[in-house]
C-alpha cells in the first residue's frame, strides 16, 4: 500500500530506467562517432572528405573532425623508412632553428638590459682582455722558467749514459735525473698548453665582443 503523498519508487521500474539512460547516452556517443569525418589532402593539392579513408589514400595524413567540423585529432599517414627519416630530419632542423632564434632573443634582451653605449661595451670588452693578456704574460714567464730548468737537466744528464748508447762508458741516468726531467718535461707541455688556451679565448672574446658591438648597433640604429 502507497502512504499518500509520497512519490513511491518502484526499485525494479529504477533499474531499467538507469539501464534505458545509459542506452541512450552510449547510443548518442556512437552517433556522434559515427558523425565524425576525415578531411585529407592528396599530393594535387585537392581536399578529400568522408566518412572512411579509402586504402589508397592512408598514405596521406588524415584530420578527424567532429559533427561540427571542428578537428579533434590527427591520424598520420603512411610513411616509409626514408619519409620517416626525412621528416625527423626536418623536425630536428625546425627546432634547431627555434632554439638558435630563442638564444638570439636572449642575447639582445641581455645587450639592450646590460649596456646604454657602444663605448660601455668596448671599456668591459678591454678589461677582460688585459686580463686575458695578464694571465698569459705570467704564464710565459713560468714557461721560460721551466724551459730554463729543462735545459740545466739535460746539461746535468750529458754526465751519464743519456740518451741510453750501449757502447758508452757512462754511468747511467740517476733516477732522481730522470724522474725530474719528466716531471719538468710534462709540466712545460701542460703551459704550452694553457697558453694556447689562453690566446684562443683572447682571438674568441674579441670576436664575441666585436659581434655583439655590431648587434647592439643594429638593435639601438647606430650607424
Amino acid at each position: 500500500m502507497r502512504t499518500p503523498g509520497l512519490w513511491y519508487t518502484n526499485p525494479m521500474k529504477s533499474i531499467a530506467f538507469y539501464s534505458l539512460t545509459m542506452f541512450a547516452g552510449l547510443a548518442l556517443t556512437g552517433m556522434a562517432t559515427a558523425a565524425d569525418t576525415y578531411r585529407w589532402v592528396d599530393e594535387q593539392g585537392i581536399v578529400h572528405y568522408g566518412d572512411t579513408v579509402p586504402s589508397e589514400s592512408a598514405r596521406y595524413d588524415q584530420q578527424v573532425l567532429n559533427s561540427q567540423g571542428v578537428t579533434i585529432s590527427i591520424i598520420e599517414g603512411y610513411r616509409t623508412q626514408e619519409q620517416r627519416e626525412e621528416q625527423a630530419r626536418i623536425r630536428y632542423e625546425q627546432e634547431r632553428i627555434a632554439r638558435e632564434k630563442a638564444k638570439r632573443q636572449a642575447r639582445d634582451s641581455v645587450l639592450l638590459n646590460t649596456y646604454l653605449s657602444v663605448e660601455e661595451i668596448e671599456r668591459l670588452r678591454d678589461r677582460r682582455l688585459e686580463l686575458l693578456r695578464a694571465q698569459s704574460m705570467v704564464t710565459e714567464q713560468y714557461l721560460g722558467t721551466l724551459n730554463a730548468r729543462l735545459r740545466g737537466l739535460e746539461e746535468e744528464a750529458t754526465k751519464f749514459n743519456y740518451p741510453y748508447d750501449l757502447d758508452s762508458d757512462l754511468p747511467p741516468l740517476p733516477e732522481n735525473l730522470a724522474m725530474e726531467m719528466v716531471q719538468t718535461l710534462e709540466a712545460v707541455a701542460q703551459y704550452e698548453s694553457n697558453l694556447q688556451t689562453k690566446r684562443e679565448e683572447q682571438g674568441s672574446l674579441d670576436a664575441l665582443f666585436n659581434m655583439d658591438i655590431e648587434r647592439f648597433k643594429d638593435l639601438k640604429g647606430i650607424e
